[in-house]
């Protein structure tokens, strides 16, 4: 952490975390998006003779739980903080939490490694469904006396999206679509003004932004249309409190 100035805060954080041994819990559609891969997990039935260069059709999937070693994950926090006085009207503080990551690797049935930063990740349940570049929380915060108020950014940087259920990702000519970034803004206020007692109030998604579309929405999720994991899909609402501290 670095403090230069009182008004001026700047933390960094690197980390690098490697995992063993874990249990994953894989999706069917991630296994059939990718039958050559994780071929050892389906099983067929006898090929018709009148089409002997097709595959059998499909009886099972295994969808056992299972050990799939290594998870290498790499990467960078900020936490940095700048005050500004305003003299008699208050003060203002703008602030900026992120994170950045540089590599999200995991190992597959076969025993190779998979990127799956800025991709939809094939291990739902075990690694959540997507990993974002970089994701942030942006705010602009206002105090005077009683008073505060404050702007907020939420940011999710956009993704390569899976296939459709009409495409062949196992085709060379397909190319994924991107999901697009997720920009969200909150507003809140506050007045401490009254004896032993704070008024809080505020708006969430004050723009009342949609959820971008994901293929994975319906494949990888029961929700249709959107990633639940990375969208908020319940839109603008608003909230007010009253706390009162009994002394």
């Amino acid at each position: 952490m670095l403090e230069p100035t009182s008004a001026i805060s700047l933390s960094f954080d690197a980390f690098a975390v490697k995992l063993t041994n874990r249990i994953i819990f894989w999706q069917p559609s991630a296994i059939l998006a990718d039958q050559v891969k994780y071929g050892s997990l389906i099983t067929r039935g006898p090929v018709d003779p009148a089409f002997p260069n097709v595959p059998g059709p499909i009886t099972s999937i295994d969808q056992i739980s299972l050990n799939l070693g290594e998870t290498k994950v790499r990467g960078l926090d900020v936490d940095w903080k700048f005050k500004f006085p305003l003299a008699e009207a208050g003060s203002l503080q703008l602030g900026l939490n992120g994170t950045y990551f540089d590599k999200y690797e995991i190992q597959n049935v076969d025993g190779s490694k998979s990127s799956i930063v800025g991709v939809v990740s094939p291990i739902v349940q075990g690694d959540g469904g997507v990993i974002p570049r970089w994701h942030h929380y942006l705010t602009l915060d206002w105090k005077m006396g009683p008073w505060t108020a404050g702007i907020a950014q939420n940011y999710q940087r956009g993704y390569a999206d899976i296939a459709g259920t009409f495409e062949d990702a196992t085709d060379p000519a397909f190319k994924a679509r991107r999901v697009s970034e997720y920009v969200t803004y909150d507003i809140q206020g506050s007045y401490a003004g009254f004896k032993n007692a704070k008024i809080n109030f505020g708006v969430r998604n004050l723009l009342n932004t949609d959820p971008p579309y994901t293929n994975a929405g319906g494949q990888n999720y029961f929700q249709s249309g959107y990633d639940p994991g990375y969208a908020d899909p319940r839109g603008r609402f608003f909230y007010a409190s009253l706390t009162y501290a009994f002394k």
